[in-house]
């Protein structure tokens, strides 16, 4: 399937009419007014649920046709990866789309979580990036799930508000953030003052200090394949401390830390806290001089490892030594003669480039006997490649390399472009041959369409040269090649407002458009210049006020989601049939219907089907946790009819109260159903005939109903099976308080996937609360002190029965509360949406818990 979004041609044709969905609500930015210069919809075909990209993604128009395939697959890419946690704590971004074990809270992994924050922040629905960042300043997934992968989140964060202007969010995550940091002081090292972290941890094993130190009595690896040969026979390698690596000092690791601690300050001098800031700057500087005394190699000129204990210096040149300079550090004109030297065919350039691991490095290695997808010794890494870009990006805009020139990246885009591909069709999986036309890590049911790189933020901000800051200052420095006669770049977020970009050379190409450069705001024209040279003007409006508006949408809640099935309570799915061929364990279980993940492909899988059922329709039952005021049911269909399958949409569903066996939406046939997409169906008010079609399906329409338990039963289409991929409920964002229901809680957490951890999940939901037991805990996300959330002092109760427990804020400060006791404490709320985490008893017991009440004095 080809993804076709090449212009002149699509750009004008007929329009491509794609069938749309019902959306559950309104996008956050409804009201801001777009242009339309593109036929959107003619970037779309073979993408699957349309309507998601006409509310979320900008669109892009280019010369260069692979260019603009691979950005609308990595858009599809994008939104595999998007899980809806909770109620209440909203969106995350996972690395791998099958669940892993080593994953952290929610399946997020923290070296590709900034990753993610850097991408989707040129996504229109702000609250996809905004919710991630609060699961880690807020919803303690370093602290639940303790330290794994080093990242640059700090940096993310600060980057991610510089997009959206939202100085209030970022400067409300300020304590989030330094608490986040101190985290990592368990892997500084106290002699030498650097951090420290074995490969594997930094996301890169099988890289070079394993091999110095993996071979026999510590030393360099032997044959890379001694036949499991002792010392004494000539062989000895150490491959677990091959592929661990060493605890290692890595220019990297260390980079991001001084670029985290940078960011603190920058938050801090936003916050109005001038000391505060300058103790975070003066700290930074102190690490920046500590790392450039030991891991910069001068006879090199160049980034290196140096091994923490023994310091060893790993003197070779590996592809993290161009990170430093992409977070600004290490940006002398001697160290950009460094990165200089290593851009040649010798070292790290290749067809499919850049390699890991230099090429004239003795460890290199272009193939691999191994189906280990991460070997970091030489394989081409997205994950680093899309750094790598950042720092030529940087560079290259400002003139300071006769090597490092716009048409030199332009080639190195240009690789990372065909490497983005499979098969001639646009594809992404975790590694790739540096000198083949193959991925060397792609692996069935793990990484398909791997998100651990960014792709569309390589476009925004290397590609066409845009250069986030806050204020009302626009600036664009393109590094486009020189003969791109026009692009487009359509309704892009920008501080609360959509802009598009026109490049037109000759006025010729788009219908509407002037000779030259032209910007638009909100769909009002605001500058225009004859020539594709740098930008640096004001916008056209207040961008404080235009972020601000936009951040106080309420967000809707999806409140059938349960990241802990099937291990977790309510709510839940249960359907009585199951796939079950020969005997086997069921091979789509119901529970995949609410576990927050959305995706239609074939492989891997994440639904439930009746096929092969005896019966020719199902019913499927939909458990809350409690009653809830409920309007519409969203079913995500899986149709596989077009890739030979016997999946179809339905002929028919019925929705109705399964306690009072009321009707709340009747359709035969249901012809409003659009395969391979989110359906939305409004509810009417109950009537006689439960065999009646109810109404066309407007949202202005739908009847509230309050339900505890729904049944959802669908009858299959002559010669067809049904499968469904995903069934949510959404609700207006009634996350206000002052009261929180115990119910509406995640009881603890399951940490990773299948063969992952539990955490905290012992207790139950109860008649209108929740029993905790020992070493369990309740999390309920959102809690805010009223619509605005200024955050301040606070009191907090906490009803139920019990003597007293244990309430921790954001996973950071304890309070000790009495239950039912009608004074509660006083507690020092954040602005926005806090977390409030109930801890059961620690011993033998139980306590019950009935609500959190915030912002009420007894």
């Amino acid at each position: 399937m080809r993804y076709l979004a090449a212009a002149t041609a699509a750009l004008f044709a007929a329009p491509i009419t794609l069938a749309a969905t019902s959306r559950p609500y309104q996008p956050a930015d409804s009201y801001l007014q777009p242009t339309n210069f593109l036929k959107h919809s003619s970037y779309l075909i073979g993408l699957d649920d349309p309507q998601w990209y006409l509310d979320n993604i900008p669109f892009i128009d280019v010369p260069d046709e692979i260019l603009q395939d691979v950005y609308y697959y990595r858009t599809s890419v994008i939104k595999r990866h998007l899980k809806w946690a909770h109620e209440g704590h909203g969106w995350v971004v996972t690395e791998f789309i099958h669940p892993v074990s080593w994953a952290s809270k929610f399946q997020t992994i923290p070296d590709s979580a900034p990753h993610h924050v850097i991408e989707l922040r040129w996504l229109r629905d702000l609250n996809f990036v905004k919710n991630l960042i609060e699961q880690y300043t807020r919803g303690g997934v370093e602290k639940v799930s303790g330290i794994t992968y080093t990242h640059y989140m700090h940096r993310a964060i600060l980057e991610h508000a510089e997009v959206t202007g939202d100085v209030a969010f970022l400067v409300a995550q300020l304590e989030g953030m330094i608490d986040m940091y101190y985290l990592w002081n368990a892997t500084v090292d106290n002699t030498t003052g650097l951090y420290h972290r074995i490969p594997l941890s930094d996301a890169q094993e099988y890289s070079l200090p394993g091999y110095l130190v993996g071979g026999p009595g510590g030393e360099a690896m032997q044959e890379w394949n001694d036949f499991g040969l002792s010392a004494a026979q000539g062989g000895g390698n150490d491959y677990d401390l091959i592929w661990l690596g060493p605890e290692t000092y890595r220019p990297n690791f260390n980079a991001y830390m001084v670029a985290g601690a940078k960011a603190i300050s920058s938050v801090a001098k936003l916050a109005g806290k001038a000391s505060l800031a300058e103790n975070w700057s003066a700290y930074a500087d102190a690490l920046y001089g500590r790392m450039e005394d030991m891991l910069y190699s001068e006879e090199l000129n160049f980034w290196i490892d140096v091994v923490e204990g023994s310091n060893l210096r790993c003197e070779g040149r590996e592809v993290i030594g161009y990170f430093p300079y992409r977070f600004d550090v290490g940006t002398n004109e001697t160290q950009v003669r460094g990165l200089e030297a290593g851009l040649t065919p010798e070292h790290f350039l290749t067809e499919f480039g850049p390699t890991t691991l230099e090429q004239d490095n003795p460890y290199y290695t272009a193939l691999k006997n191994s189906t280990n997808c991460c070997v970091w010794n030489g394989q081409s890494w997205p994950f680093s490649t899309s750094i790598y870009l950042g720092t030529l990006a940087r560079i290259a805009r400002e003139g300071l390399s006769e090597v490092i020139t716009p048409a030199f990246f332009q080639q190195e885009m240009g690789k990372y472009v065909r490497t983005n591909y499979k098969d001639g069709v646009p594809y992404t999986a975790e590694s790739h041959f540096p000198t083949l036309n193959r991925w060397s890590g792609d692996t069935t049911n793990h990484s398909e369409h791997y998100l651990h790189s960014t792709y569309l933020d390589n476009v925004f901000t290397n590609l066409f040269g845009i250069i986030p800051a806050f204020g009302d200052e626009f600036v664009m420095k393109p590094l486009v090649p020189s003969n791109w006669s026009y692009f487009a770049i359509e309704n892009l977020p920008y501080h609360g407002s959509l802009l598009t970009i026109i490049w037109d050379q000759d006025g010729t190409h788009y219908s509407n458009a002037s000779a030259g450069l032209t910007l638009y705001s909100n769909a009002t024209l605001f500058h225009h210049q004859p020539h594709l040279t740098p930008i640096n003007i004001t916008l056209p409006f207040s961008t404080a006020a235009a972020a601000h508006t936009l951040a106080s949408v309420p967000q809707p809640q999806n409140i059938l989601a349960n990241p802990n099935v099937p291990w977790g309570s309510l709510p839940n799915v249960s359907t009585p049939w199951c796939l079950n061929p020969d005997g086997d364990e069921c091979l789509y279980p119901g529970w995949k219907l609410n576990d927050g993940l959305l995706w239609y492909d074939t492989t891997p899988d994440n639904r439930w089907t009746n096929n092969q059922s005896e019966v020719p329709y199902a019913s499927i039952d939909i458990h809350l946790a409690r009653p809830r005021e409920v309007s519409s049911f969203s079913l995500a269909v899986f149709s596989d009819v077009e890739r030979g399958g016997v999946a179809a949409c339905p002929e028919g569903l019925r929705i109705e109260d399964a306690v009072t066996n009321e009707t709340l939406a009747f359709q035969k046939p249901w012809v409003d159903c659009v395969p391979n997409a989110l359906n939305t169906v409004f509810f009417t008010a109950p009537h006689a005939d439960p065999n009646a079609t109810t109404p066309s399906n407007k949202a202005s329409q739908a009847y509230t109903h309050r339900a505890s338990h729904l049944r959802l039963t669908i009858s299959d289409k002559l010669g067809y099976t049904t499968a469904l991929t995903e069934l949510q409920i959404w609700t207006p964002d009634l996350t206000l308080g002052p009261r929180y229901e115990a119910e509406d809680g995640l009881l603890g957490t399951f940490i990773g996937g299948f063969q992952g951890r539990a955490a905290g999940i012992n207790g139950s939901c109860v008649s209108d609360g929740v029993l905790l037991r020992p070493g369990g805990w309740l999390e309920i996300a959102g809690v805010r002190t009223g619509r605005e959330g200024d955050g301040g002092h606070t009191a907090l109760k906490v009803l139920g029965e019990g003597v007293e427990v244990v309430v921790q804020l954001n996973w950071a400060k304890n309070y000790t509360v009495g239950l039912g006791d009608e004074r509660g404490v006083v507690v020092e709320m954040l602005a926005g949406r806090n977390v409030v985490t109930v801890f059961g008893p620690e011993a033998g017991g139980e306590v019950f818990v009935d609500a959190v009440v915030v912002g009420e004095r007894g």
